[in-house]
């Protein structure tokens, strides 16, 4: 019993002195260090640490996303779930010798990583959030490049506001005002935001590539409201299928399938 509370105490004491440490000793310039080192006191965006009552470290599971560089949460169990592509191919030290891998789509898996290809899709959408409500005239473009910020193809200049930085009410606000929205990332859900608040959603493709070279077939037939590459045979497809995406956003009874997998595949793991 006195293991145990000393080992959750050092535990507790770690997240007060940590940052300290990371100032004294640390590279305050490092940018692992400075993404993460929030992290420490609010582990959930906007949720505080608990501290009470303690939890036994070896038998809690992280789950990090795959832009997380190391394990600055000292876990002992560690998942990594591919949301995007693993952006430290070449980099052995980014993730751990026994963290499990899996992946949010099968395009974005690491077979290296994660043979089995293991796949968890949860989807969430907050219809009073996301929604139109100008049903009225519509001017002008708005553009989303979020992840396609690399991409030599953007133009200099833009004839419309970047969402990116915006709030969530502000991205509605201009997703009801414009009549266009181009996006240059090629696999981000505000495409089809912008199309359920009312826009032409465009994904810009790269010049010389297909949307297959993007796509399975399975997206492809699912992607309903949103044209791939902007020529009028996909716009017409996305307006044409535009109410069969509203109907697609009930995600509910997928992912109750989908957690009952995602805790037999922990349970499988780490038993």
């Amino acid at each position: 019993m006195f293991r145990f509370w000393l080992i959750n105490i050092l535990d507790a004491l770690r997240y007060i002195f940590y940052p300290i440490l990371c100032k004294i000793i640390s590279n305050p310039n490092n940018p692992h260090h400075k993404a993460y080192k929030a992290f420490l006191y609010e582990p959930v965006d906007g949720t505080k640490k608990q501290l009470l009552p303690f939890f036994n470290r070896k038998l809690t599971i992280v789950i990090y996303p795959e832009k997380v560089y190391g394990n600055f949460l000292f876990a002992r169990n560690i998942v990594r779930w591919l949301l995007y592509y693993n952006p430290f191919p070449d980099d052995s030290a980014a993730y751990g010798e026994n963290d499990f891998f899996m992946t949010y789509r099968q395009i974005f898996n690491d077979y290296k990583l994660n043979p089995e290809g293991y796949e968890v899709q949860l989807s969430w959408f907050d219809k009073k959030m996301y929604r139109q409500y100008n049903y009225g005239e519509r001017k002008g473009n708005c553009y989303i490049v979020r992840k396609g910020r690399e991409r030599n193809d953007i133009p200099k200049e833009l004839d419309g506001p970047i969402i990116d930085d915006f709030s969530e009410e502000e991205k509605v606000r201009i997703f009801n005002q414009c009549k266009y929205c181009y996006s240059y990332d090629l696999q981000t859900f505000y495409s089809t935001i912008a199309s359920v608040c009312g826009c032409i959603s465009v994904i810009v493709l790269e010049p010389g590539k297909k949307k297959e070279d993007y796509w399975s077939q399975k997206d492809l037939e699912y992607g309903f409201g949103v044209a791939y590459g902007n020529t009028p045979e996909e716009i017409n497809y996305a307006c044409k299928t535009r109410e069969m995406l509203l109907k697609s956003l009930d995600f509910r009874e997928s992912n109750e399938e989908a957690i009952m997998s995602f805790l037999n595949l922990l349970e499988k793991r780490f038993g």
